[in-house]
Order: structure tokens, then C-alpha cells, then sequence
């Protein structure tokens, strides 16, 4: 498969053909597909082995992107198959909240005007918003994208947005720094965006006529307002931020050193922790006094340092967060005062000097959204304190008086963080889990949106395939909070930690569920009146994460089970649980050291709906984040590697981290910092006749489909913001995505 940046992910071909008990001569007698690498041999080869394939098989397995070929699957054919166009449900919910943003610049001259975007900010913690632009020309009533020409080499959105600055001289020159496009500048207040660098790149500061770029090369510097770009200051695993105010530059690595400008030569300040710095604050009113926050390198916490002598030496500050201090920015009125924000909070440092490491911190109100990650104080209509506007995980605010933390939503964007996304008939009916917003629900198709009252990130959402009146949100720590008035509202049920709803296709109100998924006991259990109570099943399994049910046969069920520190298994049965066995076939690798938390797990299976006997895996390798795709066509015995998708190399490290003491699994476990990849499978229920269902896999570099039982697949976000997908769902051909950055989006026509 070829290989490009994260969001640079052509069309390709992989895997080999399926053999098995249930295959038949036909696939028998086909030849086993090369796996398509970067050379051009190669690739030439896949499209020769293809084209033999199309021969060989007809029209029952569909050839790659390009190949002509007949029409097939519901009148799909690969020269008539384009990547289509997506809109957004939503969530946008009352109250301007919306998801992360992390990029932000704003019109000195003219106050309605503002740049909003998400991303990973200044270092790969946790996992990042891909929104791409969004501008606003009446102080945040409205918006609208912006991403004219933010593209990557093949086009697609460069989405990851780290940084934005607004040029105060020339309004109309706006940049843009991303993850994994590299700079963009625009000349024309966003309407259009040209790229002038291609390295990572997250922060930018304005000195008199210099303006700096942290990036993945070091600190750039450009005397043309971001046209061209030179390197300032070279360093081998990067730049993470660079500050400014004048008389001070200092800029912090990826490696944990803070350098300084003195004199036009930068100068090593010493290194304030063990990790990445994250963010840097100078007072304007002393310039020796500089506080950095460091990232933990064992969790996502960004812990705090002081100095009071331009760094060159450095104190810990306990400043009380929970989770440390995530955003830090000094007063521009207010001598020596430090504005903090943190996880669950946002407070005002009244004697920041950089040289007491147990200071008194004031609390400040903040009543709407508490998961801040940067601040960025600016002239408001009070002269002794000054007005900010706030960065957080529920959106853009403004404060007039910075230091009170009381600030109003600008921002009502459907650029929220889905984990997952169920659909009712005619789509009117949506359910939809949310980073750092609880759950969403909208029964007028996403033209507005409410809270599940009391629910927590993560998760997952489902409806009744038997009747849609019947909405779920399933968490692994929270329980179930279940709907029988069509998501209009949720009940919270007695159930503990849950996963992974299935539903009898022939018993109203009987489903299935892993629970006590948060006590680490998890367990099989059944309800027979829709989820309201609930028994332990009839049969046991260790560690199940997953329960699937054939679509038309309640006696053949499917789970999935397995520990990061364990081998990852999927059981079958035939019998409806009276007899089980183990389907061979499956990876036997583990992760190393590395925990998976939801909404996602190694293994997830789906039944076609069509053929019982035919199964699909997707498995995520933790030791390459690839997505592999098995299938078995002898209802779950064996199983083959047909296709892999496979990760891009990014140029900054997803590392892994612990998880902090307030959430589970038990502090000194690992976590994907990025932890919800995605690896789900989701067939189109109900395709044309005769045609082979669709079948939609995600991953947090794209999502795919497959017209052949995914033998070989098509890129389908090439045309949407976002480009990280965990939850998929179909309605009338329609299909749903949620993605990290645009929230739930849907196919603008039928894609089968």
C-alpha cells in the first residue's frame, strides 16, 4: 500500500485471495494478490494481478480504484464510484458549546472577526481535532469553513490545525500551521490557502518584522509575512511552541530544553522538566520571569516550572490542578499575574515570579466548559484587568474580565469529537457520543441537538434494528442510559460499566452486552425487557469486550475477548451458546505495554448480512497501528488476511501514556495517547438485490468501503473535513460517519 502523510492516503490494493471450506473452485483456482508497497514495480504488479483477478472472479469480487470493469454491487462500478460529498448532523448543541479548538486568531482592528481551528496544539497529547478552518465575520454568531486550498499533495483537507495568526498590519494575510500538511498562508482573509512549508508546525509569534514558526525542524523565521521561511534555530526532534513579548523570545523543544534569543543567537535556558515543553509564558513587565508547562512523559498531565532568571533555572510549581496545568498566559495589564487552565478548572496566579513553588491560586468561575487548552489575553473594556478569550474542549469563549473566568460560547460549531454514531429509520433519529460533551441526541434528523442528562464521554450508541423507538448509549464506566420514545429522552438503567449492545433479530426487547466492563470483571449478560434489568449469561467467557448476533439467526453468535497483555480470541457458536469454539486465523500478536481503552478493542467482527457463513475482522495491530482485515467464509471457523490497511508514518511520535489515578484501568497502565483509533466494520443491512453488501471500514487515517467483502477497498473521506472515523451506520443506502473534528457527518447521496 502507498504510503503517504496522515491525511495523504491514495487509492491501494492489499491482501490475498481467500481459500477455505466454504470458498468454492472459483476462488480456489485465483492467484494470491501481492501486497502493494511504495515502488512503482510494484504497484504495476497489483494492477496486472487485479486485472487477472477481475478475469478470474467476474463481477463477484470488485477489482481496484481505476480498473474498468462492469458494473456490479447496486450499480456501483469502480469508473462511475467517486468519493462523495459529506454534510454535517451536528452535534451542535444549545449554548455555543461545540468540541476542541486548539488554533485560534482573531482581527485586532475588528472584533467580529475571528479563526477558529483544532488540532493537536502544541504536542501529540491525547487525540486531535480535525476541523479544519472555521471563520466568523459577526463575533461568532456564524461560521463558515474556511479550507479553500488547505490541502495536502493529493488534495485532501489538511484538517489538523495547530496554529493560526492573523497578520495586525495587513488583515488580509492570515497563516495557518498544521500537522500534517506543514504551513499554510493565505492573502485574502481565508478565502484561499497556499502552502509555504510542508514540515509539522504548531506555534507562531510576531517580533517587530520577524515572525517565528515552532516546527518539526526547529524554529523557523520569516521576514515577509510567512511567504518564505528559513531556519532560525535547528533542532533534531523539533520545536513544540515559541513565545514572544517585546525585548524576550524564547522557544521550547520537543527534546524538553527551553532555548532564548539574546543578541541574534539563540542560547540553551535549561531544561524545566523530562518531557516536551508544551507551552511557554513570559511577563511582559519582567522578562526573566517565565513559566513553561512540560508534558509529563508518563501521563497526559502538563506539569508547571518557574523561573525568575531567563531560565536558566527552573522551579516546580504545584499549582492544585487536577491533571496539571494545561494552558498559561500572562496578564498584559496586570504585572506578574499568570492566568492557568487545566482539566477541570481555570485560575488566576496573582504573584507569578517564577520562584515559589506552593503559591496561593485563586479559583475563577467558569461556568460554561472546563477542559481549557490555551488563553490568549488581549485589550477588553476594563483597564485594570484584561478580556481573553478561552481555548477549550467545548468550544471558543470570551471573557471581558480575564481574571473572573466568566466568558460566553462564540462558538456553535459541529466540530465535536464522535466516538460513535445510530441512526434510526429515515434518519431522523441520531445518537451520538462526544469527547468531553457527554452524549447527543436529535430526533429531527440533526437539525437540533440535546444532552443525554448525566452521561459521560466516550461510549457507545445504538438503536433497536426491531424498532427504532428503543435508542441506547452504552459506556464502559457510566452504564446504559436507554430511550424507548425514539431518543427523545434517556432513562440512566442500573446496570454497570457496558459495551457492546446486540440485539435477538427475533425476540422484541431481548438483547445481549458485555457489563461490569469498569470493574474490570467483565462479563456476558442478557436482558429480555430492552436493557431496564439484566442476568449474567449462560455461559462464560474471560475478558469478553464484543458480543455480535447474526442479523437473521439468533443462534449464531460471535465474541470478542482479550486484555492488552493477552493473546486477542473470537469465539463462535452455532447454537445459540450450547457449544462454542474458537475461530482460527486470528492475529496471536499482543500490544506491547500498551493498554486499549473504548470505544475500541483489538478485534471487531460483523456478520454480512446477506451470508451467515460469512464473516469480517478488523483487527488493529499495536505494533504498527495497521488495520488488518480477515474474513471468513465458513461462519467464523477459519479466517484469512485478506487486505491491510495501513497506518502512515507521522512526523511527531504517538506516544503512549498512563492513565492518570482518576480513571480506570488502574494507574500504571498504558494508553494509546491517541487511544481511539478505530478499527469498526459496518455492512450496509439493507443493499440491492443481488448485490454483495457494502461493508465501511474506519480508522483514524480514513475511511474505507468495499463492494467485495473487502478484498479490496475505496478511500471515502477524500472529500470530507475530517479524516479520523471510529462509528459508522447506514440508512436507506445514506451512510453516517462520526468523525474527530466534524462531528457526525452523512453521504450527501446513497452509496449503495
Amino acid at each position: 500500500m502507498l504510503k503517504g502523510s496522515y491525511e495523504v492516503f491514495g487509492s491501494w490494493i492489499a491482501g490475498n485471495a481467500v481459500s477455505g471450506p466454504d470458498d468454492g473452485p472459483a476462488l480456489d483456482q485465483c492467484p494470491s494478490a501481492p501486497v502493494s508497497k511504495q515502488s512503482a514495480m510494484r504497484r504495476r504488479l497489483a494492477l496486472v494481478f487485479v486485472l487477472a483477478l477481475a478475469s478470474c472472479r467476474g463481477n463477484a469480487f470488485a477489482p481496484a480504484v481505476g480498473v474498468p470493469q462492469q458494473a456490479q454491487s447496486g450499480g456501483v462500478s469502480d469508473l462511475a464510484f467517486e468519493p462523495p460529498h459529506w454534510d454535517p448532523v451536528g452535534p451542535v448543541l444549545v449554548g455555543g458549546w461545540s468540541g476542541k479548538i486548539n488554533a485560534f486568531a482573531f482581527d485586532p482592528a475588528d472584533p467580529k472577526v475571528l479563526y477558529v481551528g483544532g488540532g493537536w496544539g502544541n504536542t501529540p497529547r491525547e487525540s486531535p481535532s480535525q476541523m479544519g478552518i472555521y471563520k466568523t465575520t459577526d463575533g461568532g454568531s456564524t461560521w463558515a469553513p474556511a479550507d479553500n486550498g488547505l490541502t495536502n499533495t493529493d488534495g485532501t483537507i489538511s484538517s489538523t490545525v495547530n496554529g493560526l495568526w492573523l497578520d495586525p498590519a495587513n488583515r488580509s494575510i492570515v497563516l495557518a500551521s498544521t500537522e500534517f500538511g506543514g504551513t499554510f498562508r493565505s492573502t485574502d482573509a481565508g478565502a484561499s490557502w497556499k502552502n509555504v512549508d510542508r514540515a509539522e508546525a504548531t506555534r507562531f509569534a510576531l517580533s517587530g518584522k520577524t515572525l517565528y514558526l515552532a516546527t518539526r525542524r526547529g524554529v523557523l523565521e520569516s521576514h515577509d509575512d510567512g511567504a518564505s521561511w528559513t531556519v532560525s534555530l535547528r533542532l533534531a526532534q523539533g520545536a513544540t511552541t515559541v513565545a514572544v513579548v517585546p525585548g524576550a523570545i524564547y522557544a521550547g523543544a520537543a527534546s524538553g530544553e527551553v532555548y532564548r534569543l539574546e543578541r541574534g543567537k539563540w542560547a540553551r535556558a535549561g531544561r524545566p522538566g523530562s518531557g516536551a515543553i508544551h507551552d511557554i509564558a513570559i511577563d511582559p513587565f519582567a522578562h526573566d520571569i517565565v513559566y513553561a508547562n512540560v508534558d509529563d512523559p508518563r501521563v497526559w498531565n502538563q506539569r508547571l516550572y518557574g523561573s525568575s532568571d531567563g531560565g536558566a533555572t527552573w522551579l516546580r510549581i504545584y499549582c492544585g490542578c487536577s491533571v496539571g496545568a494545561q494552558a498559561i498566559a500572562f496578564s498584559l495589564i496586570r504585572p506578574h499575574r499568570l492566568f492557568l487552565g487545566e482539566d477541570s478548572g481555570y485560575f488566576v496566579h496573582v504573584k507569578a515570579y517564577g520562584d515559589n513553588p506552593h503559591p496561593k491560586i485563586r479559583y475563577a468561575t467558569q461556568p460554561f466548559g472546563t477542559d481549557t487548552r490555551y488563553i490568549v489575553p488581549v485589550k477588553g473594556p476594563y483597564k485594570d484587568d484584561d478580556a481573553c478569550y478561552i481555548l477549550q474542549d467545548q468550544g471558543l469563549a470570551y471573557a471581558p474580565r480575564c481574571s473572573s473566568g466568566r466568558a460566553a460560547r462564540l462558538s456553535a460549531l459541529p466540530n465535536t469529537l464522535a466516538y460513535s454514531v445510530a441512526v434510526g429509520p429515515g434518519g431522523s433519529a441520531l445518537v451520538a457520543p462526544l469527547q468531553d460533551n457527554g452524549a447527543g441526541s436529535s430526533t429531527d434528523s440533526g437539525q437540533t441537538w440535546r444532552y443525554v442528562h448525566g452521561s459521560s464521554e466516550g461510549g457507545e450508541a445504538f438503536v433497536d434494528p426491531r424498532d427504532a423507538q428503543n435508542c441506547y448509549f452504552a459506556h464502559p464506566d457510566a452504564g446504559l442510559y436507554a430511550s424507548f420514545d425514539g431518543c427523545k429522552s434517556f432513562v440512566h438503567e442500573k446496570v454497570s460499566g457496558i459495551e457492546s449492545l446486540a440485539f435477538d433479530p427475533h425476540t422484541p426487547l431481548k438483547l445481549y452486552a458485555v457489563t461490569n466492563a469498569d470493574l474490570a470483571r467483565a462479563r456476558l449478560s442478557v436482558s429480555t425487557d430492552g436493557g431496564v434489568t439484566w442476568a449474567a449469561a449462560p455461559w462464560r467467557m474471560r475478558d469478553p469486550y464484543q458480543v455480535v448476533l447474526d442479523p437473521h439467526d439468533e443462534k449464531r453468535i460471535l465474541v470478542a475477548s482479550g486484555t492488552a497483555t493477552g493473546t486477542p480470541h473470537l469465539y463462535y457458536t452455532r447454537d445459540g451458546g450450547t457449544t462454542w469454539q474458537r475461530a482460527s486465523g486470528l492475529p496471536q500478536g499482543i500490544a506491547p505495554n500498551a493498554q486499549i481503552y473504548f470505544p475500541t478493542h483489538r478485534l471487531y467482527a460483523a456478520f454480512d448480512p446477506r451470508r451467515s457463513n460469512a464473516v469480517l475482522v478488523a483487527d488493529h495491530d499495536p505494533n504498527t497501528d495497521d488495520v488488518e482485515i480477515y474474513r471468513s467464509l465458513d461462519g467464523a471457523q477459519t479466517f484469512r488476511l485478506v487486505s491491510t490497511l495501513e497506518q502512515p508514518a507521522t512526523q511527531r511520535p504517538w506516544p503512549n501514556l498512563a492513565f492518570p489515578r482518576s480513571e480506570l484501568p488502574p494507574p500504571g497502565a498504558d494508553y494509546y495517547a491517541t487511544r481511539f483509533y478505530a478499527n469498526r466494520l459496518a455492512f450496509n443491512p439493507s443493499p440491492p438485490a443481488g448485490a454483495t453488501p457494502a461493508v465501511v471500514a474506519t480508522t483514524r487515517f480514513g475511511a474505507y468501503i468495499s463492494f467485495d467483502l473487502g478484498s479490496t477497498w475505496r478511500r471515502l473521506d477524500g472529500l470530507a473535513i475530517a479524516h479520523h472515523f471510529i462509528g459508522a451506520a447506514w440508512d436507506s443506502g445514506y451512510l453516517y460517519l462520526s468523525s474527530f473534528g466534524e462531528g457526525v457527518v452523512r453521504s450527501r447521496r446513497p452509496l449503495q
